[in-house]
């Protein structure tokens, strides 16, 4: 099953296995760093991949703002990943880039 994210009405699959890590690293990252950067939005992202897979819900989560963040700081922390991720990461970015603007 994928999880389905939504950046600025575009979606973006994740594999359950990829889904599942982040959201680990999300909630490691909450509990263990606040107030770095990413944190703010951490838990709710985290939150609601865990709702998609016990739900088994195809509905994307929409990020946008500090969920957005938070996705972008845990993909670049990221050393590996396939297309899936890195599709992601880049539309994350580019709401990463407009916010310091």
């Amino acid at each position: 099953m994928d999880v389905v994210f939504e950046v600025v009405s575009q979606r973006y699959p994740l594999d359950e296995r990829a889904a599942t890590l982040m959201a680990e690293n999300l909630r490691v990252k909450a509990a263990h760093e606040p107030g770095a950067e990413g944190t703010v939005g951490a838990r709710a992202v985290a939150d609601a991949i865990e709702l998609r897979l016990i739900e088994d819900t195809a509905e994307p989560i929409t990020l946008g703002g500090d969920g957005a963040e938070a996705v972008f700081y845990a993909l670049n922390a990221r050393t590996s990943g396939g297309d899936q991720p890195r599709a992601l990461y880049q539309a994350v970015k580019r709401l990463h880039d407009e916010r310091l603007r």
